[in-house]
């Protein structure tokens, strides 16, 4: 699960920081289902938040495995495409398990809209992930 984000994490404030990893936790737990390898990698790739007590807050919705709740995204109204990377990479933790459930599709959809993307560019990114995945077990 561990990638290079492709969000411009530099270019964020604390609380976009905060925003962006609470979507990562809410995209792995989407699918109540976490491994222990899952939730090392998971804890290893918000190393980019600075707050302890945030980290510490979503280690507690891990522990529970229940997703954090998230509220509009704010900031970056004039850069679509940094917001559109977060959906990227979002979309990258929902595939990193070949897999792409229907809870994982509806969380998705939710962050989507709370990113103010339209419908069809959420059900485009959700296609292009299931095709991905399409090409990951071929």
């Amino acid at each position: 699960m561990a990638h290079k984000f492709v969000t411009p994490i530099q270019a964020m404030s604390e609380s976009q920081k905060e925003w962006f990893a609470t979507a990562i936790v809410s995209m792995v737990l989407a699918d109540n289902s976490i491994t222990k390898a899952e939730v090392q990698t998971l804890l290893e790739s918000l190393s980019f938040l600075g707050d302890p007590a945030a980290v510490e807050r979503l280690k507690k919705f891990v522990h529970f495995q229940t997703p954090p709740p998230l509220a509009i995204f704010r900031g970056w109204e004039k850069q679509p495409r940094y917001r559109a990377a977060m959906l990227l990479d979002l979309m990258q933790v929902a595939i990193s398990d070949r897999d792409l459930s229907e809870k994982e599709k509806q969380q998705f959809y939710a962050i989507g809209k709370l990113l103010a993307f339209p419908a069809d560019k959420i059900d485009a990114l959700l296609a292009h992930g299931a095709k991905s995945i399409e090409t990951m077990t071929e």
